[in-house]
């Protein structure tokens, strides 16, 4: 709907339309169920399954109605009063944004508002909001894991004072370089491993942009061009100068105590007793944290998303789990 060229279907002759096969068949079941919850404006969501998605698995010896969306499989036991009103629902959504505004074009979203509990009930719809719930008081933290998590902000803030505001300024300024740096870390994560010896990193690094250059020099055939992409990747080396290797260093060990923080909020959070959430393989599930968990603010206009990259961002990228859109 938000597109350039939005896409906005009233009727399923629309849809027939424009559309075919497995998407046309969940845009048909979106549009006859969601008509029946009396929804009020503009809510998204996002798409769980439909009927024909839901499937019964063992997990440890116990049935379990599972729904596989994306790279997580999710599940609930069948004989529970969920797992129940799951198996009868002909199509599962949740819903994260609401939207106001008198044109598609001047719309404001909000997050974090009740949408599922103001709809009206339908066994067909299973319509939960995306609003984190915790009733086992599992996510109350401790005062000695209070303490550890604000040492660790305390010493990314004074790490922070000491580094070169030049130097953070041209790593986020600088699209080259910051394309360089990104891609080169999601390698990392790819292998499943985090920045433990700065110096190797920053020394990996350099050898990453160069080896960027000489490739993408052999990709053409004039000289002069190829000589331009070699001294586009000296531009950029330059930024490691050695008198500046410290406040880089200092960058990377910025971003390690940010990334243990976040892990010790993840990690509580995710002892909140939920949804069963899995990871499918070639040999069976294996048991992963959520995707992820967005923090939003009192007013419900900004939003900051948490991922554990080393867990969900790994299995993302993996072809040793399997997707939900593969067969």
């Amino acid at each position: 709907m938000f597109n350039k060229t939005p896409k906005l279907y009233k009727t399923e002759s629309e849809i027939n339309d424009e559309i075919s096969g497995d998407l046309a068949v969940k845009f048909k079941i979106a549009l006859k169920e969601f008509s029946k919850l009396g929804i009020e404006g503009v809510v998204q969501g996002d798409l769980l399954y439909t009927q024909s998605d839901l499937k019964t698995e063992n997990i440890d010896g116990v049935p379990c109605v599972t729904f596989h969306p994306n790279t997580i499989v999710y599940a609930v036991p069948k004989s529970s009063d969920l797992g129940k009103r799951i198996s009868k629902s002909k199509i599962g959504v949740v819903w994260h944004t609401t939207y106001r505004g008198k044109t598609l074009e001047s719309m404001s979203a909000s997050f974090g508002k009740a949408i599922a509990t103001k709809q009206s009930k339908v066994n067909s719809v299973w319509s939960i909001d995306a609003v984190f719930q915790d009733k086992s008081g599992n996510a109350t933290m401790t005062k000695s894991e209070t303490d550890t998590l604000t040492a660790k902000l305390s010493a990314a803030g004074s790490l922070f004072r000491k580094i070169k505001a030049n130097k953070l300024n041209e790593l986020s300024t600088n699209e080259e370089l910051n394309a360089r740096v990104n891609t080169f870390i999601n390698q990392k994560v790819r292998e499943g491993t985090r920045i433990t010896n700065v110096k190797a990193f920053i020394i990996g690094l350099q050898r990453y942009i160069e080896d960027v250059a000489k490739k993408e020099a052999d990709k053409v055939k004039q000289q002069k061009t190829k000589d331009a992409k070699i001294q586009k990747g000296k531009d950029l080396l330059m930024y490691f100068d050695k008198k500046d290797l410290k406040d880089i260093g200092n960058i990377f060990e910025l971003y390690n105590l940010l990334v243990d923080a976040k892990h010790l909020i993840i990690d509580k959070l995710n002892k909140v007793e939920g949804i069963t959430t899995l990871l499918k393989t070639a040999k069976g599930f294996e048991v992963t944290g959520q995707e992820g968990f967005v923090a939003i603010d009192h007013v419900g206009q900004n939003t900051l998303k948490i991922v554990d990259r080393l867990e969900f961002s790994k299995a993302n990228f993996s072809t040793e789990y399997i997707k939900g859109w593969q067969k």
